[in-house]
């Protein structure tokens, strides 16, 4: 886990809740004895006044309903105790990131903590920004800032999505495996729209999941969700009893590391019968069996799934069997263990806080104050920069105001997550480069394109002309002059290709390899905007 240490031991924890309710002039006994006096003495609230004994002994495991209750008498933040006992909640997204999706999940975008201090940059020149260049020519290491700062300069909420592998209908404009963003306030701009298909990709929720997808206008509140390429289904759905339009797709992180074509299921390919969307509050079970069916999972692929994360977190507690998904389906008990819910949380793409509400412990009728710095680590695992405690100001000129202002919003929930997207081990300011000023694109995915990460290991170009251009392989290349490209290119008889896309063949550029030119490494992912 990112926050806590694997060193640390039940011992530590133990010294650590006693130093925190000092702070509210609170011992253990008098900790549980409220809890007994608010909640009842064999409620699930009830803390145990031999908590410090059984944490020394590796026996106790506080479940959601013990850290509500102690999280609303201290009146500190429910994250904050769960990070006391070692949990992460931003664990969520990136392994949502991690995981393949089967069907399109929303992502979890709720989850960073204010209070947490992550490396931020400062502008290194006022030069003219090129084209295209390394972010480490106009950024450098700046100071440690909290993540509320840069939530707070989100002036506007967005919805962010996994596209699945198996109901990809913008295939490919956009491909599996993509995370998009979409704007909220644009879900009703496809009203104007005439009976052929949308410009715009939007997301929508119906009975069997979500969609992106472009649509067609059918009728007076009747939408019909189309496919460009792939022989999905034309199901029409009626808005807001069988679909609503959650938004519109206006950026796109695409990896391409590990490119696979969408596929078709056979309950997508033959026409479906329209459920109703769900209304009112749901049960545990119905909540955690609704949601598989809208990942597409059957138990024995959500259990492979949780054994993933077990793997990849280094903790059993992590897994779940068939069979325990299938009681938690068929009881409103939820999971003792905060490593199941979590898990569960992942694996069925339910929001944390949706979970929270569902069994009774919504997050804000807990405690609203962050635990003191001095008792929980709220440090990145490797800082840039000395930094300091405090939020900065965060300067609206130069590159860092200028890419600031075209991505609109800076996706915090994703900072754990960009070794995942981009396939690099290492990501520093030298693995991306800014691609936001070409203005003649060799290919056609560079239209509107950002950002771009780049592994500089891959500088053997491979000639994928022959493949589609959602399969075709990008480098960035170094002129003699200092200039950069961006494209697909190859070797042929020692000479170094660009190759750009039909339509601008007149771009064409060849060059000596090593002498007037050079590749610099492989793209590995695309940050572009869609609108």
């Amino acid at each position: 886990m990112r926050l806590q240490p694997k060193s640390e031991t039940g011992v530590d924890v133990a010294e650590r809740i006693k130093s925190i309710l000092e702070t509210r002039s609170l011992t253990l006994y008098q900790l549980s004895q409220r809890s007994e006096a608010t909640y009842g003495h064999a409620s699930l609230y009830s803390l145990p006044h031999n908590l410090y004994y059984g944490l020394k002994l590796g026996t106790f495991s506080p479940s959601l309903h013990q850290l509500f209750a102690l999280s609303r008498i201290t009146n500190y933040r429910l994250t904050d105790w769960l990070h006391v006992f070692g949990f992460d909640l931003e664990e969520i997204p990136r392994l949502q990131t991690l995981l393949p999706a089967n069907r399109t999940i929303l992502l979890d975008s709720s989850l960073s903590n204010p209070s947490t201090l992550i490396p931020w940059f400062r502008d290194k020149s006022q030069d003219a920004i090129p084209r295209i260049a390394p972010l480490s020519q106009f950024l450098e290491a700046g100071p440690l800032v909290r993540q509320r700062s840069l939530l707070e300069m989100n002036k506007q909420r967005f919805l962010y999505a996994k596209i699945g592998f198996e109901n990809d209908l913008a295939f490919p404009d956009l491909i599996p495996g993509s995370i998009v963003r979409i704007n909220p306030r644009l879900e009703g701009s496809f009203q104007e729209a005439t009976r052929i298909p949308s410009a715009q990709l939007f997301l929508v929720e119906h009975g069997s999941g979500l969609s992106c997808c472009r649509l067609v206008v059918s009728g007076k509140n009747r939408i019909l969700p189309v496919s460009a390429q792939l022989p999905y289904a034309h199901v029409e759905l009626q808005l807001h009893r069988e679909a609503r339009v959650l938004g519109t797709v206006d950026l796109e992180i695409r990896s391409l590391t590990h490119v696979e074509q969408a596929q078709v299921p056979k309950d997508l390919a033959k026409r479906w019968k329209p459920a109703g969307l769900p209304r009112g509050n749901a049960t545990l079970s119905r909540l955690l069996c609704a949601a598989r069916l809208k990942t597409g999972l059957a138990l024995r692929e959500a259990s492979a799934m949780s054994r993933h994360i077990a793997t990849t977190l280094n903790d059993e507690h992590y897994f779940l069997s068939p069979s325990s998904l299938s009681d938690y389906e068929a009881r409103d008990i939820p999971p003792h263990h905060i490593q199941k819910v979590i898990t569960l949380c992942v694996i069925y793409a339910v929001p944390f806080r949706t979970f929270l509400n569902t069994v009774g412990v919504p997050a804000e009728k807990a405690g609203q104050e962050p635990i003191p710095d001095r008792f929980i680590s709220r440090a990145p695992a490797v800082a840039f920069d000395d930094g300091g405690n405090e939020p900065r100001e965060h300067e609206d000129h130069g590159f860092l105001g200028e890419l600031l202002r075209r991505c609109d919003q800076v996706p915090v929930f994703l900072l754990d997550a960009i070794a995942n997207i981009t396939g690099l081990a290492s990501p520093s300011l030298r693995s991306f480069f800014w691609i936001g000023g070409i203005r003649n694109p060799l290919h056609p995915y560079l239209v509107n394109g950002l950002l771009a990460s780049v592994d500089r290991h891959k500088q053997k170009p491979i000639d994928s002309r022959s493949r589609p251009p959602w399969q075709q392989s990008l480098y960035i290349v170094l002129k003699r002059d200092g200039t950069y490209l961006c494209g697909p290119c190859g070797m042929e008889n020692g000479t170094l290709v660009m190759h750009p896309d039909a339509e601008h063949l007149d771009l064409q550029e060849q060059f000596r390899n090593h002498r007037d030119a050079e590749v610099l490494g492989q793209v590995t992912a695309i940050l572009r905007k869609l609108l």
